[in-house]
């Protein structure tokens, strides 16, 4: 029980520091705390009365077993036990950590003589930068030998603490009076097991302890290394702005050389060999999945050159985009190459170094003529001007020397791609007047960028001459290292749309992505160029050793923080924010757009299913949305509750409207009252049913109007929907005939005439009744049916129409409507008129009647 308090105590101490760098010392105090309870009770029994009497207290109060329990009780606590002894049994795990840390030592012993060397000054950045390397290599390596130490040493100190716990219940289970004799011995020698088995597991915990203290130590040395390279790079790139070296002219005079290749290049050999050696061991588990991977890739190329000749044979692919493919080897070799290269991304630079300089045959074959005649022969001569860069900087020990190959190297590039720029704006002038402005756009950026390269070059020979050494080394290899990458990153693209081409053609991505495949492979095109740009542009930053300021300024000023009050807010919150509302939308209107027009109609859904999966799917992908960006602009659980406890408090005020349109959406959405394209009619009006929101349904009249309608009011307000179960609509068309026409041949002639019309439905059949009996005509009805979707308004038309027809031609004639007209009173002099044979009356009273004829 004692232990328990320390461990308690452990937990408590330093909270602010991190748990890595104190856990072996709270381990070691965990192990004195085992040993004082470990240690007899007949040593400890006087002191323990009369000076300590913690733990007597610390065991009082532990909750003891009762007597009917203990039986049971000490037979699960024996196997446990026992299990515990075996664990300890087993075969000491110390030390194959002993063993890795030695391993770990000694190579960090040799690289920390590597780095300690006063030469270094002599070294290339990318030399220090592989270095440094080599360090995070051993730091990643001693990080997860130390997480596993620390998981062992764990697992044997809850073991140690689990013991602890279970004597103090014993102890306290020995002091319960009346206990029978029989129990009592079983209570004691529990008690003894338990000791034992803390005594044989304390040694293996002593070992484990040892060792995080020693890795511990090995940690730290790592840091020290990593933080002196870090240091040495820092001070190169701040040796770029000014003059690290005298003057061109002034060291011709200067006598004094170092030996290159006893200084310079043996340096820079060890360096890169010690760092190759040490991350294949590393990474040795991959090597043959990677080799294997390599020769099925050759059978896989030829055969994807083989089904691309029939894709473009069947007219699915052009031959342009298939000529990457065309040449297997290449592309085999390119993509090999591509590999190698990601598997080294954190490897050494002089190997990564060796294989670009290789991919360059790949590259110039895939590569299309076009590009290639407006590059000229600046692809062919950059792979020499590359080569004979990447060996001038082994050189370094011999500042002259190495000074005059980086002169000459920098005039034969700026001669080179000078006369190339110059020969390039002579054709472009006799061509503007043929090629249109999309066509000349790339020619222009790329004639921009050789213009640009020009006057790099020309500025790090001046920087050579006048004595930044520095400047001069990085210009020129950053402009080679980015313009080689551009011509990678375009061989590679052409190579990775041929196989997306032949693995997925068009018709297996238009039964993919439907109508939307169109529009898909352009956006999809677009992206590509876009990551293609981003990640070419991220690689020259580097090469010209502005990312990281840019990116230490770039983070410094997104987490600065402005203070509003009790509020904290940075840039980069606010940025996080915007974009995760962004792409929450985007995402949400993409997924919403794939689901309502693609997926969903492809299933058997009922009628309106898919609508409603479509809107819950988007609406929810906005919700979380909407939640990850308010915890990525730093607010925590708690804000967001008092936010929701404010918005409670505001819906219970003024917005009872619209929590209730936006309940009466979801109910909208679950019980599918009405559905996208039902004719409704509500709220006095008639149209369909256009979208449904989760606040207003907007329904489009037949007059063309957009109505939106409250959502609350569709389930307040009586709704009409004519088209909720069927599609067919019952229409009726009212006539009259005389009295002269049988009503049955009436009624068998208006049935044939509703039964021959197409848009009328079969079932239930048409009928025609007699309605009414009206002085001088025969009131008659067709009812019917229309055929589901059909336009019943057309079809209503068209049944009057061949009704009128048909009583035409059958000779039954449809009466006029007869009217009686009473006349009060008539002037006298309009009576002859009137009336012919009349005599004209006196004239009288108004209201007088007229006399017979």
């Amino acid at each position: 029980m004692g232990l328990h308090f320390c461990l308690v105590a452990l937990a408590r101490h330093s909270p602010g520091r991190r748990m890595t760098d104190h856990f072996w010392v709270a381990a070691g105090t965990l192990l004195l705390c085992f040993h004082v309870a470990a240690t007899p009770a007949s040593a400890q029994a006087p002191a323990a009365a009369d000076t300590n009497p913690a733990p007597v207290e610390a065991t009082a109060q532990a909750a003891a077993h009762g007597s009917a329990d203990i039986p049971a009780r000490a037979d699960a606590d024996q196997q446990y036990i026992q299990e515990i002894v075996r664990r300890a049994q087993v075969a000491d795990v110390a030390q194959r950590y002993k063993e890795a840390l030695a391993r770990h030592s000694k190579a960090i012993e040799q690289l920390a003589e590597r780095s300690g060397k006063s030469d270094l000054a002599v070294l290339s950045v990318h030399r220090l930068e592989s270095l440094q390397r080599h360090w995070l290599l051993y730091e990643r390596a001693l990080t997860q030998t130390r997480g596993e130490l620390a998981r062992s040493t764990n697992a044997k100190s809850e073991d140690v603490a689990d013991l602890a716990k279970r004597r103090a219940v014993w102890q306290a289970t020995g002091q319960t009076a009346g206990l029978a004799p029989a129990l009592l011995e079983r209570v004691d020698e529990l008690i003894a097991m338990i000791d034992d088995a803390e005594k044989q597991t304390a040694v293996p915990l002593s070992k484990l302890l040892d060792l995080g203290r020693a890795g511990s130590a090995l940690a730290t040395e790592v840091q020290q290394g990593i933080a002196a390279l870090s240091a040495k790079i820092d001070d190169q790139d701040r040796r770029l702005v000014s003059m690290d070296t005298p003057p061109l002219w002034l060291a011709l005079g200067d006598t004094e050389a170092i030996d290159p290749v006893s200084i310079g290049l043996s340096r820079s050999l060890e360096i890169e060999r010690a760092f190759a050696s040490g991350y294949d061991a590393a990474n040795v588990r991959w090597l043959p999945a990677l080799a294997a991977g390599a020769l099925l890739l050759l059978p896989a190329m030829v055969w994807l050159r083989y089904r691309a000749r029939l894709l473009v044979a069947a007219g699915q692919a052009t031959e342009p985009s298939m000529r990457a493919l065309s040449r297997p080897w290449a592309a085999w070799l390119l993509l090999v190459l591509i590999g190698t290269v990601v598997y080294d991304i954190q490897g050494p630079i002089f190997r990564q170094q060796a294989v670009m300089l290789l991919a360059w045959i790949p590259v110039l074959v895939l590569v299309q003529r076009r590009v290639l005649a407006r590059v000229g022969p600046w692809a062919y001569f950059s792979a020499v001007f590359y080569l004979l860069n990447t060996m001038a900087s082994l050189l370094l020990g011999d500042q002259l020397l190495y000074r005059g190959v980086l002169l000459v190297l920098n005039l034969l590039m700026l001669l080179t791609l000078a006369w190339r720029m110059l020969r390039a704006r002579r054709g472009a002038t006799d061509e503007a007047d043929e090629a249109d402005e999309a066509a000349t756009a790339p020619v222009q950026a790329l004639t921009f960028l050789g213009w640009v390269a020009c006057v790099v070059l020309f500025v790090s020979a001046g920087s050579n001459i006048l004595g930044n050494i520095s400047l001069a080394t990085m210009l020129t290899g950053a402009l080679l290292d980015s313009s080689y990458a551009a011509l990678a990153l375009y061989a590679g693209s052409t190579v990775l749309v041929a196989l997306f081409q032949v693995l997925i053609p068009r018709s297996t991505l238009a039964r993919i992505a439907g109508r939307h495949s169109g529009s898909l492979i352009p956006l999809a095109a677009r992206l590509a160029r876009t990551l293609m740009v981003l990640a070419w542009l991220i690689y020259a930053l580097q090469s010209f050793r502005v990312y990281r300021p840019l990116s230490a300024l770039l983070v410094t000023v997104l987490t600065h923080e402005f203070q509003l009050g009790l509020l904290s807010v940075s840039l980069g919150n606010i940025a996080a924010f915007a974009a995760a509302i962004w792409a929450a939308f985007w995402l949400a209107r993409t997924i919403r757009l794939l689901l309502a027009e693609d997926l969903l109609p492809a299933l058997a859904l009922p009628r309106g299913v898919g609508d409603s999966i479509s809107t819950l799917t988007y609406y929810s992908i906005i919700f979380l949305g909407l939640l990850a960006a308010l915890a990525m602009a730093g607010f925590q659980v708690g804000q967001l509750a008092i936010v929701f406890g404010a918005l409670g408090v505001g819906i219970g005020f003024g917005l009872q409207d619209v929590v209730k349109n936006f309940v009466a959406g979801l109910i909208l959405m679950f019980e599918r009252p009405i559905r996208l394209g039902d004719v409704v009619d509500v709220a006095g009006m008639s149209g369909k049913v256009r979208d449904i929101g989760m606040r207003a349904t907007i329904i489009t009249t037949f007059d063309g109007a957009e109505v939106v309608v409250p959502n609350g009011m569709l389930l307040a307000d009586k709704l009409v929907n004519w088209t909720l179960n069927s599609s067919s609509r019952r229409i009726h068309v009212d006539i009259s005939t005389g009295y002269g026409v049988s009503p049955q041949q009436t009624i068998e002639l208006l049935e044939g005439i509703a039964r021959g019309i197409d848009g009328i439905a079969l079932s239930p059949a048409p009928e025609a009744i007699l309605t009414g009996l009206t002085p001088g005509a025969l009131q008659f009805s067709v009812r019917a049916w229309t055929a589901p979707h059909a336009y019943w308004v057309g079809v209503r038309s068209e049944l009057a129409v061949r009704i009128r027809d048909g009583l035409s031609e059958a000779g039954i004639e449809v009466p006029l409507p007869q009217r009686e007209m009473h006349v009060r009173s008539v002037p006298g002099a309009a009576l002859p008129a009137a009336v012919p044979g009349t005599v004209a009356p006196v004239q009288g009273s108004l209201g007088a009647e007229l006399p017979n004829t």
